[in-house]
């Protein structure tokens, strides 16, 4: 769905997020991921070094069908205390309430709006992306390879974390934590 293959990911971007599968079929099919080979990463940096990690647990609703993009939707929902940058002290900090506030807003959600068709196997989709209870629109390039009953769509989007709350306070400052975020997803899934 995303440039987000488990060669990368920002989150969130999340989760990230996502989408859906078909051939030539006349209605949108539905999909169930496959949560062992699914990915939401996201690549971030921490004085000027970079840095990965990724949220281990999230779930997507999917429908889709190339043949009929306007009845296709993604809906990924992302569990924020799932995030895993292999550095505990750094893990803890981003559910705190400076950065993700995972006790209040325990979930950023992924929702399309519109897919459109750049080529073959290549697609945008449009959709609000939720965290910290903050909406804004992002368009994510994905591309989706469909054999069989089998689909494996991967893309990245790069956000801004300030445009979502993220990092409060002294966080709010750009120079230790950079604001860019790039997010990528990696979903496989298997037709209904």
């Amino acid at each position: 769905m995303f440039q987000m293959t488990r060669k990368i990911l920002p989150v969130l971007a999340i989760s990230t997020t996502i989408a859906g599968f078909s051939v030539a079929a006349q209605a949108a099919d539905q999909w169930v991921m496959d949560a062992n080979d699914s990915e939401i990463e996201f690549t971030g940096t921490q004085l000027g070094a970079e840095f990965e990690g990724e949220f281990k647990n999230f779930d997507a609703n999917i429908v889709f069908s190339p043949d009929d993009l306007a009845g296709s939707s993604v809906e990924v929902l992302i569990d924020i205390a799932s995030v895993d940058t292999e550095n505990g002290d750094r893990d803890s900090q981003i559910v705190s309430s400076d950065w993700f506030d995972a006790n209040q807003w325990p979930k950023a959600t992924f929702k399309t709006k519109s897919f459109k068709e750049i080529a073959p196997g290549k697609y945008e989709a449009v959709a609000d992306l939720t965290i910290r209870d903050v909406t804004r629109e992002v368009t994510l390039p994905f591309d989706i390879e469909i054999e069989g009953n089998e689909a494996d769509a991967s893309g990245a989007v790069t956000i801004n974390r300030t445009d979502f709350g993220i990092g409060q306070g002294q966080w709010a400052d750009t120079s230790q934590v950079g604001d860019p975020v790039t997010i990528e997803i990696d979903i496989e899934a298997t037709r209904k």
